[in-house]
């Protein structure tokens, strides 16, 4: 069969021709509000990238035979509570796929009999054991003489996860100097693991920037180099006994900028003191955050999860922990690790992830935000060096100010939905029934209850410590509070509290503004009636079916043309008819002044504060 001829005689496009094609599209509209965005750091993010754009590509990008062949570690996590039921869980993890195990510790911390049982019949040259951040010395040492007890202590790169000055951050207390000296007495008997980690995901979780955890991070890494040179280890010994555990989110360009930014200002440090980058190349954990995880639509924290270890997976990292998805509710189970672990399996295994060393290299778009990451947290970081370092930011307050003030930024960003959270703030889903709703309060009351006892075992931990520990900020958990309040209202009358949408007009004239209306209303677990019909075609008519829903509160949905002719008289018919609250949905414009005076109370559109919209919305309703 004969194939078509195509002319290929393309003319070479330029960017001016791509802009003036955009320029028509946005109709004056302006390009940088409609299609410029920004990270946390006030990055800016352009829709298009050319050659103009190009720059360096990051250096020291470590080529690990083993990551290549086999892709990076699978590293799991698992609650240490009870060492027997740990062990058990994570041999039969390992045989399912998990290639390296975290250990978070049981109450007070690992003796050297409960890391014996929790490790046993565990191959420490075949799979690292890793310890979760901590400051205890007697840990980390049990720790390395169940090691020495295997004779795996020459080629295991097991973690002893020596965090002091993360452990500050983190709500305790520790000495970083008597710690690290520790450290630097395990270092010849751990020659392939490491005995420190610098833990910056808490920054992260706490409402840091990306420039913030890189900053802090290295900030924390340099602070350790300098002590276990105090004690006699040298700089390329040291770096080689430093892991880090990065915080890694739903973001996924900024979170592959991120972990290769860390690489390159680690690098630069390394270059300062006079050690050969690549003879010490950064080694990464990289975590998914619990910020990130919702309560509600807990099966959307699966794509969340699966975005961030993608992003981690191409960004390079040594390392990856994927949370469970009910990571934010509840412990994890046989189905919720299986799915965390499948997670990274696939992207392994079937979507080869690892065969490449760095994929992003050469991508404009990644290469310029890893630039300006880098530039803007060295800039953050040396900071905090001519401050004092790590430990004086955080004992002045300065890190505890930074991360609130970063935290604002993103509190404002989730308040009007600039951020959004699939199944949270936008698109809920509403048709929990009761016992849903009282299987959620019993959470609710189990989960606050963890957390009196956190708070009470956190206040004997930080007694003589001036910092307090920095407090885990999910991004849900402002609309979250406000589904909860409507399911507890739920509990006690039996019924979901009630808004009317009074539309006007034929369903496609008001269906846009009722449709966006009964999703908002959904965020904050409050239903409605009047949407999905054509509306009033008169303000008697509005009045009329206002009565008959048995609702105290209406929100006027139509089109802009049909406001012009019967905004006015149907917020006066609504107002006649008894209701104690109109809405009006939509910038009112030159309407505002007699859309107020007809008793409308408040107008929403998008880009207002919704939590601070729907938490008067539901005082208003008794909730």
């Amino acid at each position: 069969m004969t194939q078509p001829e195509f002319d290929s005689r393309f003319p070479n496009a330029e960017l001016s021709d791509w802009t003036d094609a955009v320029a028509k599209v946005l109709r004056g509209r302006s390009f940088d509000d409609v299609l410029v965005s920004t990270t946390l750091d006030d990055l800016e993010i352009r829709p298009l990238y050319t050659a103009s754009d190009s720059v360096e590509a990051a250096k020291f990008v470590p080529v690990d035979a083993q990551r290549l062949e086999r892709g990076w570690n699978v590293r799991q996590q698992f609650n240490g509570e009870d060492p027997d039921a740990c062990n058990r869980t994570v041999l039969e993890e390992l045989e399912l796929g998990v290639t390296s195990v975290e250990l978070t510790p049981p109450t007070p911390n690992w003796t050297l009999d409960a890391l014996q049982r929790a490790t046993t019949g565990v191959l420490f040259d075949l799979a690292e054991v890793v310890l979760a951040p901590h400051a205890d010395i007697n840990a980390a040492r049990a720790l390395a003489a169940v090691i020495q007890q295997q004779g795996d202590s020459a080629t295991t790169a097991s973690w002893l996860g020596l965090d002091p000055i993360g452990e500050v951050a983190r709500g305790g207390f520790a000495n970083a100097g008597d710690v690290t000296n520790v450290a630097a007495s395990l270092v010849t008997s751990l020659p392939t693991g490491r005995t420190l980690s610098v833990d910056s995901t808490r920054y992260a979780e706490a409402g840091a920037s990306e420039a913030c955890e890189l900053a802090y991070s290295i900030a924390t890494g340099v602070a350790y180099l300098r002590l276990l040179e105090s004690f006699d280890v040298a700089p390329l010994l040291g770096a080689n006994t430093i892991g880090f555990r990065l915080s890694i989110g739903a973001d996924q360009f900024v979170t592959m900028a991120k972990l290769r930014a860390a690489r390159r200002i680690w690098a630069r440090v390394l270059e300062a003191s006079g050690v050969d980058p690549t003879a010490a190349p950064q080694l990464q954990q990289a975590v998914t955050s619990r910020a990130i995880y919702s309560r509600r639509d807990p099966w959307v924290n699966m794509l969340r999860a699966t975005t961030a270890a993608f992003a981690a997976g191409v960004g390079g990292a040594d390392s990856v922990t994927v949370l469970p998805f009910n990571e934010a509710f509840g412990p994890a189970d046989d189905f919720s690790r299986r799915l965390a672990r499948n997670t990274q399996t696939v992207l392994i295994e079937e979507s080869h992830l690892a065969r490449v060393v760095d994929p992003a290299s050469g991508a404009w778009f990644v290469e310029s935000l890893t630039a300006r990451l880098a530039a803007q947290s060295w800039a953050e970081f040396t900071e905090v060096e001519a401050a004092g370092g790590m430990e004086a930011a955080i004992a002045d307050g300065s890190v505890r100010a930074a991360i609130d003030s970063s935290w604002q930024r993103r509190l404002e960003a989730l308040h009007t939905r600039r951020e959004v959270i699939t199944g949270v703030s936008e698109f809920p889903d509403l048709s929990d029934q009761e016992r849903a709703a009282q299987e959620r309060a019993a959470q609710e009351r189990a989960a606050q209850e963890r957390a009196a006892q956190e708070r009470f075992d956190q206040e004997l931990a930080v007694e003589g410590s001036e910092e307090e520990g920095l407090p885990l900020r999910r991004l849900a958990a402002p609309f979250e509070s406000l589904r909860d309040a409507a399911d507890r209202h739920l509990l006690a009358t039996g019924e979901r509290p009630r808004v009317h949408i009074a539309a006007l007009g034929e369903l496609a004239t008001h269906t846009s503004r009722s449709t966006w209306v009964s999703n908002l209303l959904a965020v904050a677990g409050v239903a409605c009636s009047g949407a999905q019909a054509h509306g009033s075609q008169s303000p008697l008519e509005a009045e009329a079916r206002f009565s008959e829903s048995g609702a105290s509160l209406a929100v006027i949905c139509s089109s802009d043309p049909v406001y012009a002719l019967r905004a006015v008289g149907t917020a006066l018919a609504l107002r006649e008819a008894g209701a104690k609250r109109v809405i009006l949905a939509g910038q009112p414009g030159d309407l505002r002044a007699e859309l107020e005076t007809a008793g409308v109370d408040e107008f929403w559109y998008q880009g207002m504060d919704v939590v601070d919209a729907l938490t008067r919305l539901q005082a208003d309703l008794g909730v």
